[in-house]
């Protein structure tokens, strides 16, 4: 053969290495595309809640809720973390009962049984909370918001002031894609400034199908194991009382029922969090917003606290409380409802 008709060795090698890159190419697409066909079942021990209430929104869509607590309570709407759902409130039942609250939490879109919201926004979910306390005959409540919950209570203290008698965000999620947003969050050691979260950042802007992809992961581990996922963050990631928390069978329950339909309400939780938000903090005016955080939480950055209070002008300042995480809502409760009744309007 001659030379000029037989490849080289280079030229042998690199189709070679173009075939292989090809069929990683097709394994990775074919994996992706698996995530979104695949339908697993919760593990044993677990299922899904028939808890609950639903009702149906004037645009058509489901909305699912739990009451907890004290009927003839103060009406608090208490909104979950995500990924999290409306039996987040069967955590707080017995402190209710005792602070005398009436503790409404219902499901977001996407959540648990609440349809979900095409290009959901912040500024959707103020309304869907009216209907909800119109439904119920409340004409004036509180709203407490948990991590990716605080966002939505920020957004109905702007959305229904006049609803609202007081809203508090714990450890509650801040405005990323903001100008303004503190770098050291970015670059520090909790979640807020990990690779992963930048990626989230990254795909909630430019590729939404990551994040979307993402979630789908999360809810096939939630369904293998919800109690034992809190031990995959690791020892350091996590604080004790932390580890506590995430592995109660109660929260492994809600984890489960967040996933009953899939993974949607997750997806666009983690995209809204970070692109802008089409509302400014500033103009959160009343009613009192408390903002609480506790001083370990190895999740969203404590200083994120004190970047949002500082942005909204019914926020005096925040509350830290040494020595907890991101579960600060769970054991500083009873702190929590207490600053909340005293500013009760």
């Amino acid at each position: 053969m001659a030379d000029g008709q037989r490849a080289s060795p280079a030229r042998w090698s690199l189709r070679i290495f173009s075939i292989f890159v090809l069929l990683a190419l097709v394994i990775v697409l074919i994996a992706i595309a698996g995530l979104f066909v695949y339908e697993p079942s919760p593990t044993e021990g677990f299922g899904f809640s028939s808890a609950g209430k639903t009702i149906r929104l004037s645009d058509g869509r489901t909305l699912a809720y739990l009451e907890t607590g004290d009927p003839e309570g103060q009406p608090l709407f208490h909104f979950h973390g995500g990924p999290g759902s409306r039996l987040e409130g069967l955590l707080f039942d017995e402190l209710n009962r005792r602070l005398r609250i009436r503790m409404i939490v219902p499901d977001r879109p996407g959540y648990g049984l609440s349809d979900s919201q095409e290009d959901r926004t912040y500024l959707d979910w103020p309304e869907d909370v009216r209907e909800l306390a119109d439904h119920l005959g409340i004409d004036r409540f509180a709203v407490l918001g948990w991590s990716s919950g605080g966002p939505h209570a920020a957004a109905a203290a702007y959305g229904i002031p006049k609803r609202i008698t007081v809203a508090a965000i714990v450890a509650g999620e801040g405005p990323y894609a903001s100008d303004d947003f503190p770098q050291r969050v970015l670059t520090g050691d909790t979640f807020s400034g990990s690779r992963t979260n930048r990626l989230f950042m990254w795909s909630a802007n430019n590729g939404p199908w990551l994040i979307r992809a993402l979630s789908r992961m999360m809810r096939i581990a939630v369904f293998s194991d919800p109690v034992g996922l809190a031990e995959s963050f690791g020892d350091t990631s996590l604080s004790a009382r932390d580890r506590q928390f995430f592995k109660r069978r109660e929260y492994a329950a809600e984890l489960v029922e967040a996933f009953r339909e899939g993974a949607e309400g997750i997806t666009r939780d983690l995209t809204i969090e970070r692109r802008d938000w089409p509302f400014e903090l500033e103009d959160i005016h009343a009613p009192k917003v408390l903002v609480v955080h506790g001083e370990e939480d190895a999740g969203v950055d404590p200083r994120v606290a004190h970047y949002v209070c500082g942005r909204i002008p019914s926020c005096d300042e925040p509350t830290i409380f040494p020595g907890e995480g991101h579960s600060v809502v769970y054991y500083r409760y009873e702190e929590i409802i207490q600053g909340m009744l005293e500013t009760w309007e």
